[in-house]
């Protein structure tokens, strides 16, 4: 003789709730932006600003919970030199900028958020911003940008068309403390400045050449390679 565990009317209630689940869940969406946040190239701790708007679409009010930057559900899509960094903290929503975190937000209304990138080091960089709903439901952006180190990024621009033949194939700027670099022709070069050393005051610029001996050599300082460059 089988049991029956749940009633007719039981069933029923909880096909009930989970339907009413997904309707909170549709009626809340992200008008603004369209698709993910783009906010192109930064100068390092610098800052660039977009607005985030959510709206309720539905005929109920919807307690909103927490907006924030997360890399739980993003994943790096290359490890090494020159791939683009998955982390959160470049990537944040000012509290007082912050007009939808726990906001309950009425039928028909909108609020808004600014979102800041503002990079911490050189390169790309990538998050997630999830605007969460009730029972852990959240709608997302993906969040992008690239941080830039002034002025090496600068020197290094000049100097691939300074040298085409030889600087082939760079990857984009990477954080290897001391050094922000870009490497060339598969790795077998890379240009960087000692930019991350307490020690020194003004950053030198060096090469390094796995088939030469010594393998890392200085090339000049910083300051005056920014100035061949015509940087500013």
């Amino acid at each position: 003789m089988t049991s029956v565990l749940f009633s007719r009317k039981s069933r029923a209630a909880a096909g009930a709730l989970s339907l009413a689940c997904l309707a909170v869940h549709a009626q809340v969406e992200i008008i603004e932006p369209v698709g993910d946040f783009e906010f192109g190239k930064v100068a390092m701790h610098s800052s660039a600003t977009q607005s985030l708007k959510v709206a309720n679409r539905g005929p109920s009010p919807v307690q909103l919970g927490k907006v924030i930057s997360s890399t739980a559900a993003v994943s790096p899509l290359c490890v090494g030199i020159g791939c683009t960094v998955v982390i959160s903290r470049d990537f944040t929503i000012p509290a007082e900028s912050d007009g939808c975190s726990n906001t309950l937000l009425q039928p028909g209304a909108v609020c808004s958020a600014l979102v800041r990138f503002t990079p911490s080091g050189p390169g790309g960089r990538v998050s997630q911003l999830n605007v969460f709903k009730p029972h852990a439901a959240y709608e997302f952006r993906g969040l992008g940008g690239t941080g830039v180190s002034e002025p090496l990024d600068c020197v290094l621009d000049w100097a691939e068309r300074t040298f085409p033949q030889l600087l082939t194939s760079p990857t984009m700027t990477s954080a290897v403390p001391p050094y922000h670099l870009r490497c060339y022709a598969k790795g077998a070069i890379c240009v960087g400045a000692d930019v991350e050393n307490p020690a020194f005051v003004m950053p030198s610029v060096y090469v390094y050449q796995a088939q030469a001996d010594p393998a890392l050599q200085r090339l000049d300082m910083l300051y005056s390679l920014s100035r061949l460059a015509q940087c500013q």
